[in-house]
């Protein structure tokens, strides 16, 4: 890690952009960061307090401690451009300049999940279930970590696959503390991520600029579950703006907290109930589910009625007030499109 390009990281202004600007201007970051204040004003974006803290930064030897601290931790410090560092942040407007890892982050796609903290029991069934299906295609599942519905979905991907875990604090604090194992547990299967200094604690204006890469590490974003006033709501203002899906699952219209998804469905988002409904979307993904798992109406009403649980084609019937014969053809067809499974005792839910 070149110390002075960690130390522009550091003093908390610097992104990939203000960096490019600053190499094109002073040649390289060891010049910048020697660049006298009232020169480094002279680059756009650049005013009295980001001088302040370059220089500062520059002469308190954070970076020099921050990179034996990465050393000790078993944390890669990788920049922008870098080996490493992940290629669909590359694209996006502004990506952190460098990235703290634990774990890999590969090349497979990845969707997020992401919901309230606060979130209802159904968020949490809703979150592991979606996440669990995802990862079970090898789609690598990115979250931020909070209680909730992250933690829901992180714990859902760990059962079949990968997840990403994006913090809004260092590696060395990670938040909140009760998902210190999880954060173990992500890492050997995944990667735990951080654009702050390792040591940093979780301030509240840190997990608005975190949203920006649990969106920009994505093809899509899910909201499971947001108040009016949910941080998840900004992940998806930010995935607009960098051009990925944004999808919402519904809820009751009674429930506080499904009032930030049904806004955003009102915005344009799509409206989800199935993890299909989202794969399908998604050119990059689509390709990894068959096209045998399209369903009819009637075929996803009956699969909507498949848990973990065997149920039989009576009850089924019963339940959704359909002619017995229509809801054992249906269950044919979903066994053979590998969207039902069919065991003693009646039938289970496969990938819908």
């Amino acid at each position: 890690m070149n110390e002075a390009l960690l130390a522009l990281h550091l003093s908390g202004f610097v992104g990939a952009a203000l960096h490019r600007r600053l190499v094109q201007r002073f040649g390289s970051a060891e010049n910048a960061v020697r660049a006298p204040r009232r020169d480094l004003e002279q680059v756009p974006g650049i005013g009295p307090v980001t001088s302040k803290a370059i220089a500062e930064t520059a002469r308190s030897g954070a970076a020099a401690e921050e990179i034996a601290r990465a050393e000790k931790a078993g944390v890669r410090l990788v920049a922008a451009g870098e080996p490493g560092y992940p290629r669909p942040l590359q694209s996006v407007f502004d990506p952190p300049l460098v990235l703290s890892i634990r774990g890999t982050i590969d090349d497979s796609p990845a969707l997020a999940v992401v919901g309230s903290r606060e979130c209802t029991p159904y968020g949490l069934r809703q979150a592991g279930r979606f996440a669990q299906e995802f990862a079970g295609l090898g789609i690598a599942v990115v979250s931020g970590l909070a209680r909730g519905v992250d933690t829901a979905a992180h714990k859902g991907a760990l059962r079949k696959g990968r997840t990403v875990a994006v913090l809004g604090s260092g590696l060395l604090r990670v938040y909140p503390p009760e998902n210190r194992k999880l954060a173990d547990e992500i890492a050997e299967k995944g990667a735990v991520a951080s654009e702050f200094g390792l040591t940093v604690g979780p301030e509240p204006t840190n997990f608005p600029r975190r949203n920006r890469i649990i969106s920009g590490l994505s093809l899509g974003v899910l909201v499971i579950e947001a108040s009016e006033k949910s941080g998840a709501l900004i992940t998806a203002d930010w995935a607009m703006e960098q051009s990925r899906e944004v999808f919402c699952l519904p809820g009751s219209v009674e429930s506080p907290m499904s009032r930030g998804c049904h806004g955003l469905i009102q915005q344009g988002a799509k409206l989800v109930e199935a993890p299909f409904d989202v794969l399908e979307e998604i050119p990059a993904i689509a390709r990894l589910v068959e096209p045998r798992v399209r369903l009819s109406p009637i075929e996803r009403a009956v699969a909507g009625r498949l848990t973990a649980k065997a149920a039989d084609a009576e009850a089924i019937a019963a339940a959704l007030r359909l002619p017995a014969g229509t809801v054992e053809a249906a269950l044919t067809n979903l066994v053979a499109k590998g969207a039902a499974k069919e065991v003693d005792g009646g039938y289970l839910r496969g990938i819908q």
